[in-house]
């Protein structure tokens, strides 16, 4: 993760409400206090958390009248990515294996599930291969 994703990571009342804003594409404080299970914060808890993720670069606010409107300014995918990597780096040394084997160690899959990652590593490795011999 470079340093600016890094200034990225988000808290899990971050992840949250970014959460809701990937799902919605854009919104209001309303609008995503109004796709919250009971009992909701309150509108000045996730107008401060907004202004945090406005002030990291992770949203847009565009105003519209009195209210904000916030828009993600990275994908639901660059943020794993992100957060992954850097997952991989400081925890697993950077090694994707050791962190697969971390999962796989401790989790069940289904037979569908292992075969899909099996072809993966495998076509990856391929593709690996590949690259090594054009060098």
């Amino acid at each position: 993760m470079d340093i600016d994703t890094k200034h990225r990571s988000l808290t899990k009342s971050e992840l949250h409400l970014m959460n809701l804003l990937w799902d919605k594409g854009e919104g209001t404080v309303n609008d995503l206090i109004g796709m919250m299970p009971e009992p909701r914060p309150a509108y000045t808890t996730v107008l401060t958390v907004m202004r945090v993720l406005t002030k990291k670069g992770v949203v847009k606010a565009t105003q519209q009248g009195k209210a904000y409107l916030y828009t993600p300014l990275m994908t639901r995918e660059e943020y794993t990515k992100g957060f992954m990597e850097e997952t991989r780096n400081t925890l697993f040394k950077g090694s994707f294996g050791k962190l697969l084997m971390f999962f796989a160690e401790r989790e069940r899959l289904a037979a569908d599930e292992v075969e899909k990652i099996v072809a993966l590593l495998k076509r990856n490795q391929q593709n690996s291969s590949e690259t090594n011999k054009h060098q």
